[in-house]
């Protein structure tokens, strides 16, 4: 009797919201690396089994189990703890694969590998940080992480030649059992008065109370009134605290890359002096050689945060005596450097987030013409894709990988490599997808990618919220497009979004904010024309009807035109005009050709044009600020 087939689906969570949740940029890197950890334990589990895995790629097993043996005799804990996060990279917390026999059995035997993969987590920080704990807090920290998994298993029977009625059938039973929660109470109280954590809001908190600022708390950079779950806690501790480069690094690693290069003597007497100081930490990591230039956290060159960050690691009590040292400090070796700078370090960073495009409906269709077959060449497309997003994003251009599985990309990059590092990642997708739908009827997978601009110092809550919500505005203008979405410190959000393709007589998306750049950047438009512009339009009601919208759409026309012309900015041939001035600029020459011919179909289609105008050309002050007086990355990122 021939034993029946089936198709299984699994997924793990919760990845999302447990991602976000974090405070440094080692709680939302240990975040995906420990779920990335449960949905390889997942794999490797059906592997063991015989099942025939799908996604992901069995070569991906295969190459994380040869990593760890590879590493070298001299190798610290932190290339340690770097070669397990290679070993694990790149795994969705979806699995999918066909299995003989008792399909049940063979998803219960995953749940449980991903819970001992948990534990075993647990196991190692609880003995590296048991002094942080509570009294009697085991009891409830078990509890914690015994209830944090979210398993979803279905399956359904596979006929011969039948994988795609049997990939919808469970895909279909796997979101319906999704939409159904088990909600179930403490059993385990902690004691009266037990805070909540920092992270979560919902758990309570495994840390005890009083804390000195030494050891482990220093090292952990764990607040005086931070708390933080069992969850929270394997987050903060599981990996080295030297192998996290600081969002504020990325931010300014463009700034710091040109300071090496120019102002060397003092940026080397500034890491020195930091490498002097009691209790700065420093990264380490031998495989991105951008974060040698300054391999301490950023907060140190913006002069509003000298106070605050050596207020943090001081070891006494003594407020004022920190203050003290800061001004000192900053006198000696921060100032020196920053006189000495053409610009001043611009405090922002990108967080990048791209997802395929159509993916689901590109996997239906090729599971319908090939089978298990082409799932499997596509399987093997994304883990190809995968590898090149992390050389793309931390050794191409400056930023740090958090995520990169599947489709899925998430990344922070510094401000004046984000437009570059965001085309490179589109490029790449389709390049490895292209293979797998040749000879089908499917187009070429995109991929849109969003880039959220903030502060350095806004929470990472709130910097992976812009990227989510530039990436949906990606997702929202067609697909296969870009979108940048910019949150100055205090100000108005500015978003921007394009299609990598144009249509028509629209120019290429990057192009087109290149030439804004320059326009803003050689000083042919002042910035205050624009910001002039947008308070034109904003005087105008949005929907005028009739005779009336097209007369206003004329005034608006002229009065754009009116203040173009009177933009005095720097001129390019001084013999042309008066000296250090430009004789004004046209509609045309700042990308708003054909205004006048829109004008006849009334107000309304000026007036948006015009504030989407006003927006792409803040968006573009904004990377030009990051990227004025830096030596750049070629394009490639040589």
């Amino acid at each position: 009797m021939t034993t029946q087939s089936h198709v299984l689906v699994l997924k793990v969570g919760p990845v999302q919201g447990f991602i976000a949740q974090a405070r440094r940029t080692r709680d939302l890197w240990f975040g995906s690396y420990l779920l990335s950890c449960l949905s390889r334990a997942m794999a490797c589990a059906l592997r063991d089994a015989g099942a025939e895995l799908i996604f992901p790629h069995p070569g991906q097993l295969e190459a994380a189990a040869s990593k760890p043996g590879a590493r070298p005799k001299s190798a610290t804990k932190t290339d340690e703890a770097l070669a397990d996060a290679e070993a694990v990279k790149g795994f969705p917390n979806k699995v999918l694969a066909v299995v003989k026999g008792d399909a049940a059995k063979v998803a219960r035997n995953a749940r449980e590998a991903a819970r001992v993969t948990l534990r075993n987590e647990w196991a190692r920080v609880r003995k590296n940080s048991g002094p942080l704990l509570a009294e009697g807090a085991d009891a409830w920290a078990d509890e914690q992480l015994d209830t944090f998994l979210e398993f979803h298993a279905a399956w359904a029977p596979m006929a011969e030649g039948g994988y795609q009625e049997a990939l919808d059938e469970a895909e279909a039973a796997l979101e319906a059992r999704r939409g159904l929660r088990e909600f179930k109470a403490w059993t385990q109280v902690p004691p009266a008065g037990t805070h909540k954590s920092s992270l979560d809001g919902g758990r309570a908190s495994v840390l005890r109370g009083k804390r000195p600022r030494t050891g482990d708390w220093k090292r952990l950079r764990i607040g005086e009134r931070e708390e933080l779950d069992a969850l929270g806690l394997l987050k903060r501790a599981g990996g080295q605290p030297d192998q996290f480069v600081p969002v504020t690094s990325i931010g300014l690693a463009a700034w710091l890359a040109t300071a090496s290069q120019t102002q060397g003597a003092r940026l080397s007497a500034l890491r020195g002096a930091c490498a002097d100081h009691r209790g700065f930490t420093s990264v380490h990591r031998t495989d991105l050689s951008w974060v040698n230039a300054f391999p301490f956290d950023g907060q140190l060159l913006l002069p509003d945060r000298w106070r605050p960050y050596f207020e943090e690691w001081r070891e006494g009590e003594d407020r004022d005596a920190a203050k003290q040292e800061a001004e000192r400090f900053a006198d000696a070796h921060i100032r020196p450097l920053l006189d000495a700078m053409p610009v001043a370090p611009f405090p922002y960073v990108a967080c990048l987030v791209a997802d395929g495009d159509r993916m689901g409906e590109l996997l239906r269709r090729l599971a319908a013409q090939g089978g298990v077959e082409a799932h499997r060449r596509v399987s093997h497309a994304l883990a190809s894709f995968t590898d090149e997003a992390r050389d793309i994003v931390q050794s191409r251009y400056r930023g740090m990988l958090v995520y990169a599985g599947g489709d899925d990309v998430l990344a922070f990059v510094c401000p004046a490599d984000a437009l570059a590092c965001a085309r490179a990642l589109a490029t790449a997708f389709s390049k490895h997808l292209a293979p797998v739908v040749t000879g089908t009827d499917a187009l070429v997978p995109t991929l849109s990618v969003g880039l959220g601009i903030g502060h350095v110092m806004e929470s990472l809550g709130q910097l992976l919220d812009l990227g989510r919500r530039a990436e949906k505005a990606a997702k929202k203008s067609g697909r296969a497009a870009l979108a940048v979405l910019v949150a100055k410190h205090a100000g108005r959000e500015r978003l921007w979004t394009s299609r990598w393709t144009p249509k028509g007589d629209t120019p290429e998306p990057l192009a087109r904010l290149h030439q804004d750049m320059a326009l803003l950047g050689g000083d042919r438009l002042p910035l205050g024309k624009v910001h002039e512009v947008e308070a034109m339009v904003r005087r105008f009601p949005e929907n005028v009807e009739g005779a009336s919208s097209r007369d206003q759409a004329r005034v608006l026309v002229a009065e754009v035109a009116r203040i173009l012309a009177r933009a005095e900015g720097r001129a390019e041939d001084p013999a042309d005009t008066k000296p250090g001035k430009s004789k004004g600029l046209s509609v045309e020459e700042v990308g708003l050709g054909g205004l006048d011919a829109e004008a006849v179909d009334g107000g309304s289609k000026v007036h948006a044009r015009l504030l989407e105008w006003v927006n792409r050309m803040l968006v573009a002050g904004t990377l030009e600020r990051s990227r004025r007086n830096l030596v750049l990355r070629e394009e490639g990122g040589a």
